[in-house]
């Protein structure tokens, strides 16, 4: 084979051996979740509650979506349970995005969704609390100090720091409910307090509460102070099926709202291409640019000889081709009467000059042809006939 053809062959097998290598590390790095923020139902590794998801996912009769839009436009109502994982607890009066999701929340709550807030927990295997703090920072910088009242104060209860340890605790059960499992481990050291006396105590920790229900409207809210059960680690190492069945109650649509950790539907032009079925489109336009590309590049015709440079002509100016037409076209002698003609002919029927200094400009050209052509001064005449057309 051609050594020229063999160039661009091997240059398009590399790379297409390069895209293939970029997307297997982009399904590797996707796949772990670790690019993701902690208690993201995206995320793989032990803080993350990715496998929560597809375990639900696998459920006969259950709906499991996430939530990348803003609360305000969930649309939610009897059946439909809602986890808002990760939050920080200093931000337990604004779980959400924003202040005003808020409203969002307990508005889903009297339309008869189950609504279930989980706070962060910190990780036996990874620390990652940092982490979570520096995300929250960054989705609170944009707060207006015009905030509505906080959620801790609407759903009248208070998140606060009493625990002696964070980890390898446990917590006993308070309700005479078999489902529940008797003792969970929990590894966190907040606790709920000053709860409303329409709170339901679930579970507490060194007699302090830990996990709460509240019915609220047509349905109901529950307060984790640690996600940490419904977390991958969890799920590997102590899993408790019954509470996390009780957790998700009787709905049948459970959805993972990942706003609130920062995750938001920001679609490029990728994704408004698939919104809007435009691929074919897309996949036209950049077939017409390949063609553009290849008839630049790519001579359809053979190349032809250059022209014989001996009975070429050398170009001229636009005065000097001027100059050339008009010696071409009218003699010298009659060039002062053709000025004058079509000069007359763009004045018009209503010239702007007196009739009377037309008239001798007229005398003066007549005066000039009854001469011999040798003895005629055409750029003497044309001067004397401009000079009697501009006088006042």
């Amino acid at each position: 084979m051609n050594r020229r053809r063999l160039t661009p062959f091997l240059a398009a097998v590399a790379a297409l051996l390069f895209l293939g290598a970029l997307n297997r590390l982009f399904e590797l790095r996707f796949a772990a979740g670790d690019i993701y923020p902690p208690s993201s139902s995206r995320r793989a590794d032990p803080v993350g509650s990715r496998a929560l998801r597809d375990a639900l996912a696998l459920q006969p009769g259950l709906s499991v979506s996430q939530n990348l839009e803003p609360l305000r436009r969930l649309r939610t109502g009897p059946g439909t349970t809602l986890l808002l994982l990760g939050i920080a607890p200093e931000n337990a009066g604004f779980p959400g995005a924003d202040p005003g999701d808020n409203a969002p929340l307990v508005q889903a709550a009297r339309d008869g969704a189950r609504v279930v807030i989980g706070f962060e927990h910190e990780s036996a295997q990874l620390a990652t609390n940092a982490i979570r703090r520096g995300i929250r920072s960054l989705n609170q910088a944009g707060f207006s100090t015009n905030v509505p009242p906080p959620l801790t104060a609407t759903l009248d209860f208070t998140l606060e720091h009493g625990l002696q340890s964070a980890t390898n605790g446990t917590a006993e059960r308070l309700v005479p409910d078999p489902s529940l499992p008797a003792e969970v481990p929990w590894t966190s050291p907040w606790n709920l307090s000053n709860l409303h006396s329409g709170w339901r105590a679930i579970y507490s920790r060194e007699l302090r509460v830990v996990a709460a229900e509240r019915a609220f409207g047509m349905g109901s809210i529950v307060l984790l102070s640690s996600d940490y059960l419904l977390s991958n680690e969890a799920l590997r190492h102590d899993p408790q099926p019954g509470l996390i069945s009780w957790i998700i109650g009787s709905s049948t649509r459970i959805i993972f709202d990942e706003t609130h950790l920062g995750l938001t539907l920001e679609p490029g032009m990728a994704g408004l291409l698939r919104k809007y079925h435009l691929g074919g489109a897309a996949l036209g336009l950049f077939l017409l640019a390949a063609l553009h590309v290849w008839r630049t590049v790519v001579r359809f015709n053979p190349p032809t000889a250059p022209p014989d440079s001996d009975g070429a002509v050398s170009g001229r100016g636009s005065s000097a081709g001027l100059l050339s037409i008009l010696r071409r076209s009218v003699p010298v002698a009659d060039l002062i009467p053709v000025c004058f003609a079509e000069w007359r002919t763009a004045q018009g029927r209503h010239p702007r000059v007196a009739p009377r200094r037309i008239a001798d400009a007229q005398d003066l050209l007549n005066l000039e042809l009854e001469k011999h052509p040798r003895d005629r001064t055409p750029v003497e005449t044309y001067r004397r006939i401009a000079h009697i057309l501009r006088s006042r």
